[in-house]
């Protein structure tokens, strides 16, 4: 975020610090509380409205004056921007390198390079698929606002000054920027929803919003007769962006004209209002303004390292403990750091000092990566268990993308006769090391395997899974999923997915239409609407002729998870569980008996065969979580490993073949 002190060039105004300690306010307590503070994130779109308004203020002032230089615009965003950014970022890595494991430490260097070169946002939206892990264990997450903005200060100035000799050429580039990016940022938050949060493109008219602000204002000032008026609806705008704004989905979207809009106001008022002057403009919140970029820098990484430290989420005081820690620490930073940087007589040997430490820390981020610095908790106790994360088999090497409608899917070829469609989420994705085996070792007959799957995505049509951020085609993928397995090629269809995790109790990121609007899950209508359409799916396939396969869910728990089988000290030495917990078939029954009996209720009303891995993965009522060498079978509490699909799975072999029909009757 762009921090404080342009004074040298625009009169400084304290209600714009206030501003930023109410952007700075939301989205620390959206990280600590999300649940009570849904809307917090908008913050950063507050942010970006102040950043535009600010740097393109003192670029056309400069150019007015005939002293704007681009070297010097950006001698000026390092003297900002590095100082704080350096030290949080060194402190995340030498922490990390104390308390991390090999992995996550990895992972951490990969971030470390993205926030030196200043693409974070283009990092985290690569990563922002199904399989990435959480996003509370990235401690640098927050640093994908930085890139847009950085990316935004590469094009401003350079565009900015070349427009400024054409006749209302700064209009015209700040108007078609503001309408291009909104108008595309529109599109893609329905088409590409992680494109559209991460996208420096769909967000830089967030930037020209507040650059237009700022053009306007050196037309005029006061900009309007009402400053009252203004700053009254600008507060009601954000207000209302609070309220209305219930999550990340659609965003940013239409809904980021509420905070954008307000935030413009709010500038655009002036400081005389009274809102600006006495709410704003007050002593604590100008205070804590000034201090807004090192607390926003702080804050993530506190909690972040809370939740990795603890194994969950911290408790509602460790929260509150960590962002008081972080307002501490911004303090210091500010005051200790950023200030004494900005006074420093000798300018140039600053700047020097400054990009050659950012240009350090950005390799030893590399080398982090690349395994040259290892982290201090010796891993090699634990090595098997922190092997088997995120040991994944799906897309498998073999496969070849087959493109259907708008959804890409991924298909096996064989030797065999015959097509199978496996509809379903990841836990149908995880049987894609087995496919690939049996079609290549011949143990399957079948032509073609097509896997019409999408991870995350309920294989129920008309299902809408939340956020969108992260599951920005589920509905379409779904619908075309079963669209392919009618075709008049397809002989066989089996669907699978992670049922009991759905229709649980705390499940609320699933809705479905009832009655023409959406409901969410677990709502007993939304449950049952679940329900009577995949028996009307399934229906169809069986009326036109294809065998059809219902997988019940693997057996599931923390019990599988290779981290709940390492025990210790993130502090001292973490080292293997010498009493690994029992999985108990009867419990797991137990826990998901509703969601059981309904989906063998629709097989036997169908006339399909269900299948019940239960049946080959467990013995005598208990289940194994390692195999005979002690090595973890799942990757994580739901998905199996491809060694242990390969050897074990066999249950699917009846829907592999075109013998299956006499197998599943036998």
């Amino acid at each position: 975020m762009l921090k404080a002190g342009a004074a040298h060039t625009i009169p400084y105004r304290p209600d714009i610090d206030g501003l930023r300690a109410v952007a700075v306010g939301l989205v620390v307590l959206f990280h600590a509380w999300p649940k009570w503070l849904r809307s917090g994130f908008i913050g950063v779109d507050v942010f970006f409205v102040i950043s535009g308004f600010l740097i393109t203020s003192i670029i056309l002032k400069d150019l007015q004056q005939r002293r704007f230089t681009i070297r010097g615009f950006y001698v000026r965003r390092i003297r900002r921007i590095f100082p704080a950014l350096i030290v949080v970022v060194l402190a995340v890595l030498a922490f990390g390198w104390y308390v991390l494991l090999q992995q996550e430490f990895a992972q951490l260097g990969k971030h470390v390079v993205a926030a030196a070169a200043f693409v974070s946002n283009l990092v985290l939206w690569s990563e922002a698929g199904y399989w990435d892990n959480e996003s509370v264990t990235k401690p640098l997450l927050h640093l994908w606002s930085l890139g847009v903005e950085e990316q935004f200060y590469l094009i401003w100035p350079i565009a900015l000054a070349l427009c400024f000799r054409v006749r209302f050429g700064i209009l015209a580039f700040l108007a078609l920027t503001l309408g291009g990016s909104f108008l595309y940022g529109l599109y893609a938050t329905f088409n590409a929803p992680a494109e559209a949060y991460f996208s420096p493109v769909t967000r830089f008219w967030e930037l020209a919003s507040g650059g237009l602000v700022a053009y306007a204002m050196t037309k005029r000032s006061p900009l309007l007769p009402k400053p009252w008026l203004v700053s009254g609806i600008g507060l009601l705008l954000l207000v209302l962006g609070v309220v209305l704004i219930k999550g990340q989905s659609n965003f940013p979207g239409a809904w980021a004209l509420l905070p954008v809009l307000g935030t413009c106001a709010l500038i655009a008022a002036g400081n005389e209002s009274f809102i600006n002057r006495h709410l704003l403009g007050n002593r604590l919140m100008v205070k804590i303004g000034l201090v807004s970029y090192p607390f926003y820098l702080w804050h993530w990484p506190l909690l972040s390292f809370g939740y990795i430290i603890e194994g969950e989420k911290p408790s509602p005081i460790m929260k509150a403990v960590l962002v008081l820690a972080a307002l501490a620490l911004a303090f210091l930073t500010y005051h200790l750091i950023e200030r004494p940087v900005q006074k420093s007589p000798n300018r140039r040997r600053a700047i020097q000092g400054l990009v050659a430490a950012m240009a350090c820390f950005g390799v030893l981020g590399g080398m982090v990566k690349a395994g040259l610095l290892q982290e201090r908790m010796p891993s090699s106790a634990v090595a098997r268990y922190m092997g088997a994360l995120n040991d994944l088999g799906f897309p498998d090497p073999a496969m070849k993308p087959l493109r259907y409608h708008g959804s890409l899917f991924q298909q096996l070829l064989g030797k065999g006769q015959g097509t199978t469609v496996l509809i379903g989420d990841s836990v149908m994705e995880q049987y894609a090391p087995l496919v690939a085996q049996g079609l290549r070792d011949g143990r399957f007959d079948r032509k073609r395997v097509i896997f019409a799957t999408q991870g995350g995505c309920m294989p129920i049509e008309g299902a809408v899974r939340l956020p969108r951020l992260r599951y920005p085609t589920c509905t379409t993928t779904v619908a075309d999923a079963w669209r392919l397995a009618a075709g008049k090629d397809v002989d066989t269809v089996v669907v699978a997915g992670s049922w009991y995790a759905y229709f649980a109790d705390w499940q609320t990121d699933v809705q479905m239409p009832v009655g023409g609007q959406l409901q969410t899950f677990p709502a007993k209508p939304a449950h049952e609407a679940a329900y009577a359409t995949l028996q009307q799916s399934i229906t169809r396939l069986r009326a036109a002729g294809k065998r059809v396969y219902l997988v019940l869910q693997p057996p599931s728990g923390n019990e599988f998870d290779p981290r709940s089988m390492i025990t210790g000290s993130r502090f001292g030495e973490m080292k293997p569980r010498t009493d690994l917990a029992v999985y108990r078939v009867d419990r797991f029954y137990s826990d998901n008996a509703e969601p059981r009996r309904r989906l063998l209720q629709i097989a036997q009303l169908t006339g399909t065969v269900p299948i019940d891995p239960v049946d080959t993965i467990c013995k005598n009522g208990i289940c194994p979580t390692v195999n005979a060498a002690g090595e973890p079978i799942y990757t994580d509490p739901v998905h199996m490993r491809p060694f242990y699909v390969r050897s074990m799975v066999r249950y699917l072999d009846p829907a592999l073949n075109g013998s299956g029909q006499a197998m599943a009757r036998r």
